[in-house]
């Protein structure tokens, strides 16, 4: 079966290896030359375990890579969009890359193409887009909403606990699931605006967590709780998932759950509509990097003139994406306020450009030299095993976790160390 895949950062790249893996012989396209380029070359824009390894598997066999939309849309059973949307400084979605690829496949695609919509898009476009579809020649759109997570994106696409099919036509279910037996799971069918609305609904869910988990960590600092105490308790009971979003830390990032929030809100704007816990939802996690500013300042004193390390630059572990990065924000803040900023990650070498500037380290002895003070960023494995060794070449013994990652054995190894948790009393 022939498969066209359309976008190809790190959804695309997903798919077009994943399908490959299984079989499907997949042409994937972007627009982008400079990325099929590299492609080509086994070399992906972007990190994820395993990656490199299964393009190398199945490149120039059953998996090709073009910048010709035609050799990736024409005369394919299936054409996926994959387009990961970006989105601006603010969370909201530039729309017009993923229109261009539409009129591409309004273009070229052939009759009884199914045309299946993975990228996040907002309510109403997989509607708009099947009309236009049958139309054209009786082509069918499915809207079929990515579960794809950065750091294990194989897992959670080859293996999902269940898929949503938005679709029009129960035919449309009868051959997905015929096609793609690899998906070895329920298949949850519903209209095109409700499997729309059920990747806005997610990553809005998983706003409104994390930042009742934000907020009940100020709470417990003020009143000399100690946060990890009460997430336990609150995971032994049985109306709350062990896995739910209830982490301390910096909130949200990288743009994905911002998105959807900002879909929903420009939505019901138009409906006459507030959705006031998910707009708050927002605007805490806004908030997070006023509150570390804060920290940091009741730490140093004064920031002005002080060396100031973040760990962590990606938005988390298993990627070298620093899109809407969390740290890259709270970096431009500490040197508008006259800090030096020194930066380390597993992912990220020093000669990466970045858009403020931060000295990036090539490990962790380099990067804690002469530090004023270091603070948690992103929850990579490799810092829960920081010592107190590693601390000594600091400047001053001053740690920020804002992710609670780090032992708390490291104040009883460095007794001169201050070391601030996330939802513990300062």
């Amino acid at each position: 079966m022939e498969i066209g895949i359309l976008g190809l950062w790190h959804l695309g790249c997903v798919y077009s290896t994943g399908l490959a893996k299984y079989g499907y012989k997949v042409t994937g396209f972007d627009t982008d030359q400079q990325i099929v380029a590299r492609l080509n070359k086994s070399t992906p824009p972007v990190f994820e375990p395993n990656l490199v390894e299964e393009i190398n598997n199945h490149l120039n066999k059953n998996l090709t890579f073009t910048s010709d939309p035609i050799k990736a849309i024409k005369h394919k059973k299936y054409v996926f969009i994959t387009l990961d949307v970006p989105v601006d400084n603010h969370d909201k979605l530039i729309i017009r890359p993923l229109n261009n690829l539409i009129r591409l496949v309004l273009l070229h695609c052939s009759p009884g193409t199914a045309v299946v919509v993975s990228s996040q898009v907002p309510v109403g476009t997989m509607r708009n887009l099947h009309q236009k579809l049958m139309q054209k020649n009786g082509s069918l759109g499915i809207c079929f909403p990515e579960n794809v997570r950065l750091g294990q994106a194989f897992k959670t696409f080859l293996k999902p606990d269940r898929i949503v099919l938005g679709i029009d036509a129960k035919s449309s279910l009868i051959n997905f699931k015929k096609d793609f037996p690899i998906f070895n799971c329920p298949a949850l069918d519903m209209s095109f605006e409700s499997a729309e609305m059920v990747k806005h609904t997610l990553n809005s869910y998983l706003a409104v967590m994390i930042s009742f988990a934000s907020e009940v960590c100020d709470i417990c600092e003020l009143i000399g709780a100690d946060y990890s105490k009460v997430l336990s308790a609150l995971r032994s009971d049985s109306r709350v998932s062990p896995s739910a979003p209830l982490n301390p830390g910096i909130g949200f990032a990288g743009g994905t759950i911002g998105r959807d929030i900002q879909v929903l809100k420009s939505i019901t704007a138009k409906l006459d509509y507030s959705p006031k816990l998910i707009k708050t939802a927002y605007q805490v996690n806004q908030d997070r990097l006023d509150k570390l500013i804060n920290k940091t300042q009741f730490l140093l004193g004064n920031i002005k003139g002080k060396n100031i390390g973040l760990l962590g630059l990606t938005y988390k572990p298993g990627t070298d994406t620093l899109r809407r990065s969390k740290s890259l924000e709270l970096a431009h803040r500490l040197i508008s306020k006259g800090a030096a900023v020194r930066g380390y990650d597993p992912a990220i070498k020093p000669a990466v450009k970045l858009p403020v500037k931060i000295d990036v380290a090539e490990n962790l002895a380099s990067f804690f030299n002469q530090l004023d003070l270091a603070i948690t960023m992103t929850p990579w494995l490799e810092f829960k095993n920081i010592t107190a060794d590693d601390l000594k070449p600091m400047k001053k013994y001053l740690v920020l976790d804002a992710l609670n990652i780090l032992s708390p054995d490291l104040k009883k190894q460095l007794p001169s160390l201050k070391y601030l948790r996330t939802g513990v009393s300062q």
